[in-house]
């Protein structure tokens, strides 16, 4: 049975998120009654997010979407590692992953957004929320695209600036679109993008060069990856940008309450000659425009591997540096229902917190705070959530049903009553420590 990883960490910031390859079909067709009158009155009316778009810079080809979604096309794995040419069989390491968030507000109701199949609806719509933390359809649809920029273009509009005399005719046409705040060239130049978008918002990441606040090349801003400590000034081979939001619609994938939340999305890669060519990066800005506050917040990341055929799959965890790992259980990967194996060449995929959200003292940097998977089912307590609750539940590092990870076996039965936070955290090659290779009971 496919295991579907939940890597769950505590909110207080932004999150840096490292992968490295992907497969599962069987929720196509997943549907539920949704009792409508438990959500929301006042959400908005955004329709089905349909974006999808190829971060392919490296040795990788991963599809993003605009609906709070990753590495899949609605029906099939787009996590391609090592990237074909399209001649030949393609090998996928990630079927799919998403993002879940949760937390309470102030009156002890539970909120949440999390997306998984699509199978029953959405939680997440592309936009910018506004400052009372709505948004309507048109604007839902404006911005369901990427905005993508190249690292040689970026190169060259820093070489025109440096050089003196830049014009905008010197400026590359997506560093020209790259949606940060204040951009006037995206706000009147129709033919950069076929539209116009008007940012007056933190949108897009961008190194203010002039410090004005406000997105120039023509002033030597260029985009960038922000870090934490404010000393990079590095921006990747490719980047592609999208913002999302949780307050488009009522939540028909959770069934929770609207958080009223927006995440600025970055999905970037490096094109080198070492395994970083093997490895895209994802940094999200989580903003709450809500006015009221969001206590006890957990924030996932939801990954369902299959590294080539899913039917030998095993999953661990390294707790001490907050990585989640994929590995084969068998010395062949085999193809499987139509799935192409990586056959004796077996990759390992991991998920990785390169720069985790901080404590609420602001310094402390938050790993990994629990390591969870479900199986791709509706037969017992270790299979998909349906509720807001079940959701929650997983993030929290317990079963569907609120009962805590137990020691040994497959973490529900076992091997004692001692509860852990993290399934599978052993050494698959040490018989002593608990692994799935090794269940210990």
């Amino acid at each position: 049975m496919m295991k579907t990883i939940v890597k769950n960490v505590a909110l207080s910031g932004m999150l840096l998120l490292a992968a490295a390859t992907a497969n599962a079909r069987e929720h196509a067709n997943d549907k539920r009654t949704i009792d409508r009158n438990s959500f929301k009155t006042e959400a908005g009316d955004c329709t089905t997010p349909a974006a999808q778009f190829d971060l392919d810079i490296n040795n990788v080809r991963a599809r993003m979407l605009t609906g709070g979604d990753l590495w899949w096309n609605l029906s099939e794995a787009r996590y391609e590692v090592p990237k074909g040419d399209g001649t030949g069989a393609r090998l996928n390491a990630i079927f799919s992953g998403s993002i879940w968030i949760s937390g309470y507000d102030q009156g002890g109701n539970l909120k949440v957004a999390a997306q998984r199949y699509r199978g029953t609806g959405d939680d997440f719509w592309p936009g910018p929320l506004n400052s009372q933390g709505n948004i309507d359809k048109a604007t839902c649809t404006k911005y369901d695209r990427f905005f993508n920029v190249l690292g040689s273009n970026i190169e060259i509009a820093q070489t025109a600036f440096l050089g003196g005399n830049a014009t905008v005719a010197d400026i590359p046409k997506d560093v020209l679109a790259w949606p940060a705040k204040g951009n006037q060239y995206l706000a009147s130049d129709v033919t950069l993008l076929g539209e116009t978008f008007v940012v007056n918002d933190n949108l897009a990441p961008f190194k203010d060069f002039d410090g004005d606040g406000f997105y120039d090349p023509l002033k030597g801003d260029y985009p960038y990856i922000p870090c934490r400590n404010g000393e990079a000034e590095a921006y990747g081979d490719q980047m592609v940008f999208w913002v999302i939001n949780d307050a488009g619609n009522i939540h028909t994938e959770s069934n929770g309450q609207s958080i009223g939340v927006q995440i600025n999305a970055l999905g970037f890669a490096f094109q080198t000659t070492d395994e970083v060519n093997n490895m895209t990066f994802y940094k999200y800005e989580i903003v709450n425009k809500n006015s009221l506050q969001l206590n006890n917040t957990l924030i996932s990341q939801n990954v369902d591997p299959d590294l080539g055929c899913f039917e030998n799959d095993y999953i661990g965890c390294d707790v001490a540096n907050s990585v989640g790992v994929v590995y084969n259980g068998t010395a062949i990967d085999i193809d499987c229902q139509g799935i192409s194996g990586y056959g004796s060449e077996l990759p390992m995929l991991g998920v990785d917190f390169f720069e985790g959200p901080l404590a609420d003292d602001g310094v402390t940097q938050l790993g990994m705070s629990s390591f969870m998977y479900y199986n791709n089912d509706n037969s017992n307590d270790r299979s998909d959530p349906s509720s807001a609750q079940q959701y929650r539940n997983f993030q929290e590092g317990k079963w569907k049903n609120g009962v805590p990870v137990v020691f040994g076996g497959n973490g529900l039965n076992g091997c004692n009553s001692t509860p852990v936070t993290h399934v599978f955290p052993g050494n698959p090659s040490d018989p002593t420590q608990w692994s799935e290779v090794n269940p210990q009971c």
